[in-house]
């Protein structure tokens, strides 16, 4: 790997650790609302966390979060700009067009729901350590009580449960994500331009963020309540087919969608926020003199 290659890829994954870290934090009460409203209504999840814990308690979880979140979004970004590469010159040659920049829809759905499931995957023991913090289900004192619990409890299985539905949770809401998003900021430009109007690119990842993130959460909601009850309660909900079948009985369709307001408003505002960090670092790395390795219109 070249010098500048290697340079370029340290600038996406330092980006992404940026933007994974402060939506992280900024977020985590969010986070842990929804995880805890998948179990009951969402006026007694949060007094309950207020009573028992203080304002503070709405933080629980906050440290495995970002041992989750601040890797995960980085190697998300290292591997969505990898694929970029491969992608785009797969279509250069297949369309024949040397000079062209610019990614299908298709391609950006592939590699959004391909790096979100590699990375995924890979951070799944922190997505394990993460929810069972937030949840009530747990009283963990520290990180290392956790792991010890739930090696003890389950073994090495016990931190890749639910494995299968954040997969297919996943991968679907960042292909989706990716492809909505490049199409809405595409829009926006085209209808600035026509409109002779200036929009600071700030806005538009911004716009497109919350857009493409409001609707991707809406789709993928049911496999975000399997995946939660999965990883919470693996005793009873012990298999992706099962657990579909054990919410529908119990607590019909509407089961599925608990916990949905907060999930999308969160989701929403993250991804914003993820992407608008993370571009607004390409770009100021670009104005210094020290362009990243690809600069590659998705």
């Amino acid at each position: 790997m070249g010098a500048d290659k290697k340079h370029g890829s340290l600038v996406h994954l330092g980006a992404g650790a940026l933007s994974g870290v402060t939506s992280c934090v900024l977020l985590q009460p969010f986070d842990l609302i929804k995880t805890r409203l998948q179990q009951r209504t969402i006026a007694t999840t949060v007094q309950n966390v207020v009573a028992t814990d203080g304002i503070q308690g709405l933080w629980r979880g906050t440290l495995p979060s970002l041992l989750r979140n601040a890797p995960g979004t980085s190697l998300y970004f290292y591997f969505l700009n990898h694929t970029k590469h491969y992608c785009l010159a797969a279509e250069q040659k297949l369309t024949g067009d040397s000079t062209r920049t610019q990614l299908s829809a298709s391609s950006n759905m592939v590699i959004g729901a391909s790096s979100r499931a590699l990375a995924g995957f890979l951070l799944m023991p922190g997505t394990i350590l993460k929810v069972q913090f937030e949840s009530s289900l747990y009283k963990y004192a520290g990180i290392a009580g956790a792991i010890r619990d739930i090696w003890r409890r389950s073994g090495a299985r016990g931190f890749f449960v639910g494995a299968v539905p954040t997969a297919i949770r996943d991968a679907p809401y960042a292909g989706l994500y990716l492809l909505l998003y490049e199409a809405i900021k595409n829009q926006e430009r085209a209808i600035a331009q026509r409109r002779n109007v200036l929009l600071p690119e700030t806005t538009v990842t911004m716009v497109a963020g919350v857009a493409a993130g409001l609707a991707a959460s809406y789709i993928t909601q049911p496999f975000d309540m399997v995946k939660t009850r999965m990883q919470l309660r693996p005793h009873e909900y012990t298999s992706v087919a099962q657990s579909f079948r054990k919410i529908h009985v119990e607590e019909t369709f509407r089961g599925f969608f608990r916990g949905i307001s907060l999930r999308v408003l969160r989701k929403g505002v993250q991804a914003s926020l993820v992407f608008t960090l993370y571009e607004w670092v390409l770009r100021s790395n670009a104005l210094s003199g020290e362009a990243p390795s690809a600069k590659i219109k998705a």
